[in-house]
Parts: C-alpha cells; structure tokens; sequence
C-alpha cells in the first residue's frame, strides 16, 4: 500500500492593528486520485490597507489559485500549473484597478499579497508575493520560509515592493 498524505490543517486570521481585516484564506484537499495528481493546495492573501476594495483581489486571489490550479493538466509540472494561475489572477486583478476609480492610484486598487503552497508527494512548492509569510512549525522552532517583498525607505518607513495587481 503506498503512503498517503496525512494532514492537519488550522486556519485563523486577525485584523491586527488594522481597521478592518482584509485577509481571505482557504485550503483545498482534493479527493483520490486527485491529491495524488495534484497535491493539497493552501493559499493566504492580505489586501493592501489603503484600499478600499483590496478585501475583493484577496478573496479573488485566494479562491482562484485554489479552484484554478486543480483545473490545470496532469502533465504540467505543480510550478507551471501555480505560475500559470498567479499570472491569470494578476492579470485579472491588474484589469479591475484599470477599470475602478483607482487607476491612477496604485495605493487604492485590487492589489494584495499572495503566500500560497502545494504539497505534493514529500515536496512542499512555495508560491510567495508580498509579505504575507510562510513559516513550518517543527517541535518548538519556527522557520520563516518566505522573504518579505518591502523597500524600506527609512527604519521606520517602508512600502510593499511586490504584490498581486500591481503590474500587468
């Protein structure tokens, strides 16, 4: 009998210091044959706090990685398949802001952060944009997986460098 991935899974998002949260979140756990094609999918986007419609390209970010990546051929490696995915959601998400009244102001369209991962086999594929992290939790050490994407312009002041939305 082969070995099948056993997982256990927790999600929680707070609003921190923000006024309102705009974080969406979400795992998919496909079925058999499925997990063994193409692996447990887990994503976690965080809209930017400037803009008011940012709450939307999370959950759009989020549920399109999950619902398209499992859309994707068999054939295709797990990095094509995300990259394919991300570029679409980008590009989706890049149009809404070019449409909104935020289309002259970065600060206020459909942009946020993206950390998402597939688990496969024994390998976990990163998928990572902004500063939403990854960490693995091994007994009691905690390893950040991910590098946030900010330009500090001072000690005290920075900006996201990378992030969903931004850029066609």
């Amino acid at each position: 009998m082969a070995n099948t991935l056993k997982t256990s899974i927790g999600q929680h998002s707070d609003k921190g210091r923000k006024p309102a949260n705009q974080d969406f979140h979400g795992v998919a756990t496909p079925p058999e044959p499925q997990r063994t094609s193409k692996g447990i999918a887990i994503a976690i986007a965080d809209g930017i706090s400037s803009s008011a419609v940012s709450h939307i390209a999370s959950e759009a970010a989020v549920t399109s990685f999950l619902d398209d990546y499992y859309c994707t051929s068999d054939a295709w490696s797990v990095k094509t398949s995300a990259e394919r995915v991300l570029v679409a959601a980008n590009a989706w998400l890049y149009a809404q802001t070019r449409q909104s009244q935020g289309r002259y102001d970065r600060d206020r369209g459909y942009v946020c952060t993206l950390s998402a991962m597939v688990i496969k086999s024994t390998t976990a594929h990163i998928f990572h944009v902004g500063d939403t992290r990854i960490y693995r939790l091994e007994g009691n050490a905690l390893e950040q997986l991910t590098s946030d994407h900010r330009v500090w312009v001072s000690p005290e002041q920075s900006y996201l460098g990378r992030a969903l939305g931004v850029d066609s």
